[in-house]
């Protein structure tokens, strides 16, 4: 197997120009590339990641620490994050906290130890006091004192909930979401913000009929036995916003239960896209995260860390996705 040196030599360049080729970085002349690709290529040249490593201090491995990756969002979001990143040379390594802060304090200390170049936080726990935050930490949908973030605008999209409930006429209401972040925990993510956006703009428009069910924070799977005990004693509500898509679909699986039609009797609203629940049998209604801009995000600040650039904290539109349900 030739080095990095001798595929230089054979194609007459430097071994800056090889290197340059190999990460896609810097300026390099088309027929230059063209010419170094191919001597890589006829000479089945697997570049050395471990001296890559070792001489730049890098290893292009990013952690992704997400509570649950069988979260249908969080499973479309890791894809994108993945695309993204591996334009600019990144590999991803997907870590699983399963909601556990021991996790958590586990794979961050992967980078403590060099072993990753960068961490994507996604944590409903109360982990900041732990958080070395001379690191290169990113965290998505949740604010630490001196961590750069990304999130989607989660207020603007409860009152996008709001207006089009109202719009539909309804005129009894209910957020069917986590446990208060903020008020009745020590964690607040910016996901509380579609709670906080979709009563606020009710009552400005002077609606107060509006019931707030809030279950533990960090149960990102309810059912619709759950979601039935918690509106069957509410038969008076006619639109219901909720926290995600999946919670949706157990609150229309709850109203049926109970003998209500959707949308007819009541209307529901999800939040995520409703991309992943067309097996209801109906398009659900939802407001739209865009995974795409995210991962773009996402993908600005990671080489931001390393490039010694300005980084922004950056909030990603949503818009309202039709469907059938409201």
């Amino acid at each position: 197997m030739p080095n990095m040196k001798e595929i230089a030599k054979q194609a007459g360049v430097g071994i800056g120009t090889v290197s340059r080729v190999i990460n896609n970085s810097g300026y390099v002349k088309k027929e230059t590339r063209e010419k170094v690709e191919k001597i890589i290529r006829v000479n089945n040249y697997v570049p050395n990641e471990i001296a890559r490593s070792m001489t730049s201090q890098k290893n292009n491995i990013v952690a992704f620490i997400l509570p649950n990756s069988t979260h249908l969002f969080f499973g479309e979001l890791l894809y994108h994050v993945e695309e993204e990143l591996f334009k600019s040379g990144y590999k991803v390594m997907i870590c699983n906290s399963s909601q556990k802060i021991e996790k958590e304090m586990i794979y961050l200390d992967m980078l403590k130890n060099n072993r990753v170049d960068a961490v994507i936080l996604l944590t409903n726990n109360d982990i900041e006091k732990y958080l070395d935050k001379t690191l290169p930490i990113l965290s998505f949908d949740r604010r630490f004192t001196d961590i750069p973030f990304v999130a989607s605008d989660n207020y603007q999209g409860g009152i996008l909930a709001a207006q089009k409930l109202i719009k539909a006429g309804c005129k009894n209401f209910m957020f069917i979401g986590d446990d208060a972040q903020g008020d009745n925990t020590p964690v607040y993510t910016e996901v509380t913000k579609r709670r906080k956006g979709f009563i606020e703009y009710l009552n400005k428009k002077n609606f107060t009929n509006i019931v707030n069910i809030e279950y533990p924070l960090g149960d990102y799977f309810i059912g619709c036995d759950e979601v039935y005990e918690m509106i069957k004693d509410y038969p008076n509500i006619d639109g219901i916003f909720t926290v995600s898509d999946a919670v949706a679909v157990a609150a229309i699986q709850a109203l049926q239960k109970m003998g209500k039609r959707v949308p007819e009797d009541v209307k529901v609203i999800g939040f995520d896209g409703g991309r992943s629940f067309l097996n209801l049998g109906m398009r659900l209604t939802s407001i739209s995260q865009s995974p795409e801009l995210i991962a773009k995000a996402i993908g600005e600040i990671i080489t931001s860390f390393y490039a010694k650039k300005t980084i922004q904290n950056q909030i990603i539109p949503v818009t309202f996705c039709d469907g059938d349900t409201a």
